[in-house]
Order: C-alpha cells, then sequence, then structure tokens
C-alpha cells in the first residue's frame, strides 16, 4: 500500500505533470492513503490560500484514506526520534510521525523529502 507526503499532494495540486502520472499508476496498484499529520500540514497553510484553492486541497484530501496518529504510532515515532536523536541524524517530528505511521501500516512513502525520510530505518520511499 502506498501513503503520500505532504509535498506529493502538493504538487499534485499545483498540476505537476510527473507528479499526476506517479499518481496515476499508483492508483491502478490500489488504495493511497495520506496520514492526518500531512493532512495538518497541509490544511494549515490553507490560511493564506484562496477559498477556491482550498476547497480543491479539502477535496484531494477526500480522495485518499487518512492514516490516525493513533496511540501505537504515536509510541513508534517516539521510539523513532529517540533513535534517530542519539545517532545524531534527528529530523523535523512531524516528518518522524509521518514515517512511522506510514511504516506501521507496513506502506511505503511517496515523497521528495529523501534527506529526512530514508533516516528512518525500513521505511520504505519511492521518491519522485
Amino acid at each position: 500500500m502506498i501513503c503520500i507526503d505532504s509535498d506529493f499532494a502538493i504538487a499534485i495540486l499545483k498540476g505537476d505533470e510527473k507528479a499526476g502520472t506517479l499518481l496515476r499508476d499508483l492508483e491502478s496498484k490500489g488504495e493511497i492513503c495520506i496520514t492526518s499529520i500531512s493532512v495538518f500540514e497541509l490544511t494549515y497553510i490553507t490560511k493564506d490560500i484562496s477559498k477556491k484553492k482550498e476547497r480543491s486541497l479539502l477535496n484531494l484530501i477526500d480522495t485518499f484514506r487518512v492514516l490516525p496518529l493513533d496511540k501505537n504510532s504515536a509510541l513508534f515515532a517516539t521510539k523513532i526520534g529517540k533513535k534517530l536523536a542519539k545517532d545524531g541524524n534527528m529530523v523535523h517530528p512531524m516528518d518522524i510521525m509521518i514515517g512511522a505511521t506510514a511504516l506501521g501500516n507496513k506502506m511505503t512513502l511517496v515523497t521528495k523529502n529523501i534527506k529526512h525520510f530514508s533516516r528512518i530505518k525500513d521505511l520504505e520511499v519511492i521518491s519522485w
């Protein structure tokens, strides 16, 4: 199964041809998900966009199943974050929560942010 990161959703909204092609390919292979953390990131930025763009964003989010940051994902994110900090490889806490949610649900994450997500052990990532 596939989980998309915020950057991929933004590219889709902007009409990025490469992102659109990849999305169609991924949809043909099964369900696409997004984390509740990415939903927060995406909707938090809407304070400075038009109502039309905000509606488009919310419509896009509605096409995906939203994976919650539940208790297990939060505890898993804590474990990952502590390990990254100990190793001197800390990344943004939201990226840790997104990665932990994807990994805990046995999903591959689609993102351009390979620099951060590649630090999360065993997380499978597709870069676009």
